[in-house]
């Protein structure tokens, strides 16, 4: 299908996070005008400095609108004709049905993807790549068409994460970086005349989905897995988040800074999580092919509880509570659905 776009005379930011508030704030200092509209749990979102995303626009006088419903008459009166605008969703909270991407956006609503399409379509974002071992990062814009990340493709382009990534904040940072220049760079083709460009259909049997994660719900240790898929799963629920977590003498703490280590002799699965080694600094921790190197065990107040662990203690989690890990979370434009 080809698309073609004349200059464009404004830009339509749909959505939230740091990635649209750095996108608002060029907008704005290239002198091009900007709209922001996003739901109220990404305007409650703390962006930087411990200051909500909806305080931050409001104190730099960006236009901004706190919907619910992106149908609403309310969001079409503050946006006002959009025949040329650049509209982009990132990470929007609303499903956009047909009558509002063709009536209010005129056919023309992009979606930005920041992993493969159509093989990593839905949430999770980089904690499922580290699960998965995915080195592959990508910037990816897509038109939105009513279905979830199934759009065609409008551009693309492929990059890797350095093996200094490990954890979410580090893939996180890069994909910031490189989804920011991607993303000025086509505002700027655009309003210096415009794109011609062919889009290209998604391949749906290429296809795959995964739901959203949220470290409440999904961060419990299994320590019956190999020593390579926990420091995998650990990682994923690191920084920026607060940790995978599990139960030690009765309290549940979380799990930070891991790695994976083969000096020491193989274990039995039965010894799975327990502490054979305390030096002050780290713990080292029985696992199936392995031993687990743990940096920082935290308690509810982010203490590190490092040094009180004894050598013999175990790290465990509740049967029951493994199988409530596998429930589904899913999301609305006012936060987490219950």
């Amino acid at each position: 299908m080809s698309l073609k776009i004349d200059d464009i005379e404004r830009v339509v930011l749909l959505g939230g996070g740091r990635l649209l508030l750095a996108l608002a704030r060029w907008c704005q200092s290239e002198g091009a005008p900007i709209s922001v509209v996003t739901a109220p749990r990404h305007a409650a979102e703390t962006i930087e400095y411990g200051n909500s995303l909806d305080e931050i626009l409001s104190s730099e006088n960006i236009p901004l609108l706190v919907a619910e419903d992106i149908a609403a008459r309310e969001v079409s009166e503050f946006l006002g004709d959009l025949s040329n605008a650049f509209c982009l969703s990132l990470g929007a909270a609303w499903i956009f049905k047909d009558e509002v991407i063709n009536k209010q956006f005129y056919g023309r609503l992009f979606n930005l993807h920041g992993t493969r399409l159509p093989q990593n379509r839905g949430g999770g974002g980089s904690s499922w790549q580290i699960m998965m071992g995915n080195r592959f990062g990508f910037c990816q814009l897509h038109l939105v068409d009513g279905g979830v990340d199934t759009g065609n493709i409008v551009k693309s382009e492929e990059f890797i994460y350095p093996p200094s990534c490990r954890i979410p904040k580090d893939y996180d940072d890069i994909y910031f970086k490189r989804n920011l220049h991607f993303v000025i760079d086509f505002i700027e083709e655009l309003r210096q005349g415009g794109v011609d460009i062919e889009t290209m259909k998604q391949t749906e049997y290429f296809s795959s989905y995964f739901p959203r994660l949220n470290t409440k719900v999904h961060g419990w240790i299994n320590w019956t897995d190999c020593v390579m898929e926990l420091e995998r799963f650990i990682c994923a629920f690191d920084d920026p988040y607060e940790g995978a977590k599990c139960f030690w003498d009765d309290q549940v703490v979380h799990v930070k800074k891991v790695c994976v280590d083969f000096q020491d002799q193989s274990f039995h699965s039965y010894q799975s999580g327990i502490v054979y080694r305390n030096n002050g600094r780290w713990l080292c921790v029985c696992a199936v092919g392995g031993s687990l190197i743990i940096e920082e065990v935290l308690d509810s107040d982010g203490k590190n509880l490092i040094q009180k662990i004894k050598v013999g203690d175990r790290l465990f989690t509740k049967t029951e509570t493994l199988n409530e890990r596998l429930g589904r979370v899913v999301y609305t434009p006012v936060g987490k659905k219950t």
